[in-house]
């Protein structure tokens, strides 16, 4: 309960207790057939401001029976000439003060790919709805003079009209018009704008840097990208903006939000925009906080078909296609319609909007409508989404044919969706070439986002060839791409993706831990695929663990949410975990088998030989008792396993084909590995054990800025490794640690060790980084007779100030430690 309404600056020249109001205002706080809307009008507006504010604040305190909570809507030129804007900010604010039941973006979902011109109507009476369900008291501030304003509050009106809510309008003169049955008062300049003593020169570099902007309204990270020429600290910014709203130059809109008041300068609003723009594109501002801002900026930059425009917009898209992300995206397309009469530049991010939050179908629907090359592109990734996996692959060929001409590099975004498509077959030969090659793409082409995705699905590969540690690192390093660009969805996937990893790796408690919060990620991102992908792994974890019922519960949902996505691909593993579970205490053997079979179908469509090769060899296991069928299963499932190049498949259905005794039953998380050919893995899920490893840790808690961190280095061989025998046996190897950013490392000369299975005396090496922010480390691991390189290893550690804060990057250095 309750509701923001902006601070008092100064003195009010105003009543200060209820009953000091004009009757009419008390009427309006008290009776309920008062007026429906109030217009506060006055010749200084921030006094009119403030006037408001304090009938909020009684409407709020006031008792139980009259008490209103107040919703404080600041009016930019931008609503004015889209007024479904403030209609969109105002059943949002709604909506998260009191969700309604169900889904939150139920009613307006649907207007995601729409046209624009459809949404005005239907507004209204969504938000009359909300506005009838409590009582509030919904602020106007800045009402228009003239006909906007009017027609403004006759919509104002009729949406409270009836109901127990009701609308205070703040405005500079007053709105008449025949026939309107809105209340009003006066409210009289009766105090200086300003007090007297004059701007400090932080502040007035600030109202320097803000004036000529012609964005509505702007954050405190906003004001600090705005004044990069004059750089000040985050304490100097916060008081140069509290000294500007006392002194009446800056209005407060919404928390930690403000705008100009009084004129504004009309040259080099458009330099300022395009160097803004510039800021964020070359990483120097980071658009997170202030990202509708950013928004209301790529809309301005489009209407001018400056090219910025549609490269700052991409930027910015991961805050469009989450469940969080739908009113930003509705109000960035009503912008752009009501400015430039059309909303092209935003079909396709709309179309992967509706994709993303669990309608591949309507979104496929969407994207063949369009044609621009990117719309062609995520048809593919939305066949992919569906199961479809020949069709998406279809469609990239397509899509690479059609354009044959010369290019600078190839599309990042083809490649990497080749290779995740590969990764779901299970076909993983030449996936990490592709991958590699998408990363150069993105990085050729300056798309740090792709690049992001790109590493991803590294991070993917690495863990479907059984090298846990290394996934885990690729992915920790995705994840904190995705966190620095305020990439939901991708931080939800690496999330799931870190989660399986740890059941990979034996971790069940951590798997059902870091899965559970994946399910969370992706239900507030509104992701019905991804939150059932992450139930899938996470009913694995529950069967692993022991616990069968709830692994039959976790996958049953998975199931049913796949069908609600259309991802035939995601349902085709929910049959097969749910035919594979060591019991079942639900169906018996004929609904096994019904799953099973239901499976391969599935799989055969999706052209996903990895999952059919896997159902096939569970129909044809010894404990089902089907002689007959079970040598041509067991046939078909050898050959697929030998096209893939599968050893921990080969390792079962050779050995049953061969006629030697079952091992018992196959362990389930052999299924989530397709291991490198030749490797020897333990159950097609550990690490290859003729391979030796090198294990880095952290030895300190965190590394701050200024101070040494103690790494520590030792080499660990596999149980089938030359070097796993007698220390006397053992060669002697030599470590030398360089840095690549920033910083100092001791000793500089390399450190002589011994490798051993067992925990054994390591390496020992002082860094002492000079800044906070990621620093790169290479590990140089050479055999000391011959001086031949035998490993190079790089690692990134998370610095931060020595003032006690958290990494500045959101991530403490797992990695490093984990490794």
């Amino acid at each position: 309960m309750g509701g923001w309404v902006p601070d008092a600056h100064g003195p009010f020249p105003g009543p200060l207790r209820e009953q000091d109001l004009p009757w009419e205002l008390r009427s309006f706080l008290r009776e309920h057939r008062a007026p429906a809307l109030l217009e506060l009008y006055g010749s200084q507006p921030l006094h009119t401001s403030a006037y408001a504010a304090r009938l909020a604040r009684f409407a709020r305190d006031a008792p139980s029976a009259w008490r209103s909570d107040p919703v404080w809507l600041a009016v930019g030129p931008t609503d004015v000439a889209a007024p479904e804007r403030l209609l969109l900010r105002l059943l949002e604010r709604t909506m998260k003060d009191d969700p309604p039941y169900g889904v939150p973006m139920d009613g307006l979902s649907q207007f995601r790919a729409d046209g624009p011109e459809q949404l005005p109507a239907a507004l209204p009476a969504l938000c009359r709805t909300r506005l009838a369900r409590r009582r509030l008291t919904v602020v106007l501030d800045g009402v228009p003079d003239g006909e906007p304003g009017a027609d403004l509050l006759l919509l104002a009106e009729q949406l409270v009209l009836d109901t127990a809510s009701r609308v205070v309008a703040v405005s500079h003169r007053f709105h008449y018009r025949p026939g309107s049955g809105w209340g009003s008062h006066g409210v009289m300049a009766s105090a200086p704008d300003a007090p007297g003593r004059r701007l400090g020169r932080t502040a007035v570099k600030l109202l320097v840097a803000v004036e000529s902007w012609e964005g509505d309204e702007f954050d405190t990270t906003v004001a600090g990208a705005l004044c990069a020429d004059a750089p000040m600290t985050d304490r100097q910014r916060a008081e140069a903006l509290r000294e500007l709203t006392v002194h009446g130059l800056l209005q407060q809109t919404r928390p930690g939000w403000y705008r100009r008041t009084g004129s504004r300068s009309t040259r080099g609003g458009a330099a300022k925009d395009r160097a803004l723009a510039r800021a964020v594109l070359d990483g120097t501002a980071d658009p997170r906080q202030g990202v509708d801002a950013y928004l209301d900026l790529a809309v301005r930059l489009l209407r001018r078909d400056d090219p910025e425009g549609a490269a700052l917009l991409d930027r910015l898209e991961p805050q469009l296609i989450t469940g969080q992300g739908l009113f930003r995206l509705l109000r960035v397309k009503q912008t752009l319609w009501r400015t430039t009469g059309a909303w092209q530049p935003l079909c396709v991010t709309a179309a992967v909007a509706i994709r993303e939050t669990g309608a591949p179908q309507q979104a496929l629907d969407a994207l063949e409508r369009l044609s621009a090359p990117r719309a062609v592109r995520e048809i593919a990734v939305t066949l992919r989404h569906l199961g479809e996996l020949p069709f998406a692959v279809g469609a990239l060929d397509a899509l690479e044919a059609s354009d044959p001409g010369p290019r600078t590099a190839p599309d990042g975004w083809v490649l990497h969706t080749r290779a995740a498509i590969q990764c779901d077959q299970g076909r993983l030969k030449g996936a990490e070439r592709l991958l590699r090659r998408a990363v150069e793409a993105h990085q050729i082409r300056g798309d740090v986002r792709g690049e992001a995705w790109a590493v991803h699905h590294y991070g993917r590969l690495r863990l479907l060839r059984g090298d846990v540690e290394e996934a885990r690192k690729v992915l920790e390093d995705a994840r904190n791409r995705f966190t620095g660009l305020g990439d939901l969805q991708g931080e939800a996937w690496t999330v799931t993706e870190l989660g399986k990893a740890a059941l990979v790796s034996g971790d069940v408690a951590d798997a059902v831990e870091g899965l559970g919060r994946a399910v969370g990620r992706h239900h507030a991102n509104g992701d019905v695929r991804g939150e059932s992908w992450a139930e899938l792994y996470l009913g694995v974890a529950h069967a692993v663990s022991g616990d069968l019922e709830e692994a039959v519960l976790t996958l049953d949902r998975a199931g049913r949410g796949f069908s609600e996505a259309s991802d035939q691909l995601g349902r085709a593993w929910a049959d097969h975990w749910l035919g594979t579970l060591p019991a079942d205490p639900v169906g018996g053997r004929q609904a096994v088998e019904t799953d099973l079979l239901s499976a391969l179908t599935k799989f055969r469509r999706a052209e996903c030989p990895h999952g059919a090769a896997w159902t096939l060899l569970e129909q044809a296991a010894p404990w089902r008792n089907f002689e007959l069928l079970a040598y041509e299963r067991l046939a078909h499932a050898l050959r697929l396993f030998e096209s893939l190049d599968d050893p921990s498949g080969l390792r079962w259905s050779q050995g049953w084909l061969a006629g030697r005794a079952a091992p018992g039953r196959i362990p389930l998380t052999a299924r989530l590995t397709v291991p490198e050919p030749g490797a020897d893995f333990d159950h097609g899920a550990l690490s290859p054990a003729t391979h030796a490893r090198v294990h880095l840790t952290l030895l300190d808690d965190r590394s701050t800025a200024g101070t040494a961190s103690r790494i520590a280095l030792r080499i660990q061989p596999g149980p089938e490794h030359p070097w796993s025998g007698e220390a006397s046996e053992l060669p002697w190897l030599t470590v030398r640690a360089t840095p690549l950013t920033g910083a100092d490392v001791e000793p500089a000369h390399a450190v002589t060790l011994r490798p051993s299975p067992r925990e054994a005396d390591a390496a020992e090496f002082l860094f002492t980084p000079r800044r906070a922010g990621r620093h790169r480390l290479l590990f140089t691991v050479e055999h000391l007779e011959t001086a031949t390189v035998l490993q190079e290893v790089e690692t990134y550690v998370d610095v931060v100030e020595d003032d006690g804060e958290g990494p500045c990057s959101g991530h403490a250095p797992e990695a490093l430690r984990r490794s």
